[in-house]
């Protein structure tokens, strides 16, 4: 009988332990930031907390004799919402993004309609963490050949791979990646569903690519799931966590230190540029306060790839027909705007749940409390396959596509209203369904950002499939994602094709649907404040991130990545953040 009751005693306290676990790693401390008046001086003031603020922030002030501010417009990134990576995918029916919408796409047609002209949402979080705090949490470096290609033609000299490995293995800490010493936490996918799972071997057969497991680079071809940013309990490891609540060697968090400063919820409206375009200060609004707070040493932007040109446009420095008055001419401020567009097929789901189905049930709160893998560590995408449009060359030509399985039904553009999409997840109305997704690598299309004065919020164009080779792509893509969707790797847990449906069957028809459905995605949004040499017209920054015709203003974020990497620019972003802080501390002799 005692054997009985010790079994169940510790069977209790197990269970207490793993709740408190599982609250403390939900409800963990708040990042500390300043109330009141932010002082008048700063050796480095930093506009933006997403990942390159919440680095930037983090390395300079490891000097504890250089003062820093870091400045974010919008909250702390606080409670269950930024703890769970599938949370991320409603965060549009949040307050925390900028509610920016794409001007009218000329080649996307209005939902059930056969006008062109469909207005996008444009996914930007606002929150300190920024996008890290929202997005799918995929830890991905891209393609080595994507970053000589940088430093080979693009003239962003010291850039390639070699000089940027380094810092993805900085940032990397602890998980799967043995032997790191960075702040990322790191781990393989913590759950697959089973339509993950059969969808990995569909495309082994169908594409006649390798199963490579799990990924960080880009395989060539392959297919298999990806690394997070999570720790080792499955909740979300951003920026905020990484870098600024973590504790130092001497135990004291990093926003704790006295020499940073950290302000949420303060908006900045102009850098101040003196008379000979030296970078002074920031101007700010805080409530109904009005500020100024100057940089003693640089005024380091990083508001990403929709923000930080619309910031320098208002400065004085960018285009000159759309910055008045235009101190600094830079013609490529808010141009080369690149994005990934994506549509997809969806089919609906035999013998198994679609996420948001599974995270409901009471099992899967159990697993996820009891640290087991569980739907509700899911970021709802379960696996990615890269490869080329072309069966010939397939096993030796770089990928050229992405095709990625996500255990929901996607709210693509001919489905209707983003956020009725959300909503019927939440109330469980949504069809039990997955969608098989098709996005292009490199696409040809280019945007723009522009903004006009006194006008606050940009204008954005992605001209999505505007280049002919695009839609020819793209409709090879929709053909392809059908051939692995109709494979007997998937008989018995496929449905009926929902999207785009069976009577779809001419490229002419794929083309309209296309035109439909096709939107923002992945938010791998770059190049607004391109890095390139002399010789390009339309580069902002040098390969030092200096923005040109300026002094002591330096642009670090997506917005400097001159094309689009092979996947996604979380790892990215946070390498060129690390590698700009060392060269920063190089200028300022910072050890």
């Amino acid at each position: 009988m005692w054997v009985l009751a010790f079994t169940a005693a510790a069977l209790l306290i197990f269970v207490l332990w793993r709740l408190y676990v599982t609250y403390k790693s939900i409800y963990t401390e708040s990042c500390a930031t300043k109330k009141g008046d932010l002082g008048k001086e700063y050796d480095f003031v930093i506009v933006g907390g997403g990942t390159a603020g919440c680095i930037l922030a983090s390395r300079l002030s490891e000097h504890r004799g250089t003062t820093v501010l870091l400045i974010e417009a919008g909250k702390v990134d606080d409670g269950p919402f930024f703890r769970l990576n599938l949370l991320g995918a409603t965060f549009m029916s949040t307050p925390h993004h900028w509610n920016l919408f794409t001007e009218p796409e000329p080649e996307l047609l209005q939902t059930d309609s056969k006008t062109r002209g469909r207005v996008l949402i444009q996914c930007r979080a606002k929150c300190l963490g920024g996008c890290s705090s929202l997005n799918l949490a995929i830890w991905h470096r891209g393609r080595p050949a994507d970053y000589d290609m940088w430093s080979e033609k693009l003239g962003c000299k010291g850039w390639g791979w070699d000089e940027l490995k380094p810092y993805f293995e900085k940032c990397e800490g602890k998980g799967d990646l043995a032997n790191r010493s960075g702040f990322f936490d790191v781990h393989r996918q913590r759950f697959v569903s089973l339509i993950g799972e059969q969808f990995c071997r569909a495309c082994a057969s169908i594409l006649n690519i390798p199963l490579v497991g799990t990924f960080l680079k880009t395989p060539s071809p392959g297919v298999g799931q990806p690394h997070n940013m999570v720790f080792a309990d499955g909740t979300r490891c951003n920026a905020v966590r990484a870098y600024l609540t973590r504790r130092g060697n001497d135990g004291v968090r990093v926003c704790d230190r006295p020499n940073l400063t950290i302000a949420t919820e303060t908006y900045v409206t102009k850098i101040a540029l003196d008379t000979e375009n030296v970078a002074r200060g920031v101007k700010y609004i805080r409530g109904a306060h009005h500020g100024f707070a100057m940089a003693k040493h640089e005024v380091l932007l990083c508001a990403g790839t929709i923000h930080s040109p619309s910031l320098l446009i208002h400065s004085g420095v960018g285009p000159a027909e759309s910055t008045a008055p235009c101190k600094v001419e830079l013609p490529g401020v808010g141009q080369n705007l690149k994005d990934v567009a994506s549509s997809g097929v969806v089919y609906s789901l035999l013998k198994t749940q679609s996420i948001d189905k599974m995270v409901k049930t009471p099992l899967s709160l159990a697993k996820f409390t009891l640290g087991v893998s569980s739907p509700l560590h899911s970021n709802t995408m379960d696996a990615f396959a890269f490869t080329s449009l072309d069966s010939k060359v397939r096993q030796e030509r770089q990928p050229e596509l992405m095709l990625s399985v996500q255990s929901t039904r996607f709210p693509f553009a001919c489905v209707g209203s983003y956020i009725k999409t959300v909503e019927a997840g939440q109330t469980g109305e949504l069809p039990n369904a997955f969608t098989v997704h098709t996005t292009l690598l490199q696409p040809r299309a280019e945007g723009k950002v522009e903004v006009f004065v006194p006008r606050r919020k940009p204008k954005i164009s992605h001209n999505y499939l505007s280049h002919p080779e695009d839609m020819k792509a793209m409709i090879a893509a929709i053909k392809l994602a059908r051939r692995v969707a109709a494979s007997e790797k998937l008989d018995g847990i496929r449905g009926k094709e929902l999207l785009p449906g069976p009577e779809v069957k001419s490229d002419k028809d794929i083309e309209d649907y296309l035109r439909r459905s096709s939107c923002h995605f992945f938010g791998t949004l770059v190049g607004t404040c391109k890095m390139g040499d002399e010789k390009d017209p339309k580069a902002v920054v040098d390969s030092r991130l200096r923005v040109r015709g300026t002094k002591r203003l330096r642009v670090v974020d997506a917005s400097v990545i001159p094309i689009p990497v092979s996947g996604f620019t979380q790892a990215t972003v946070a390498a060129i953040s690390e590698r700009a802080a060392d060269q920063i501390k190089e200028a300022y002799r910072l050890k």
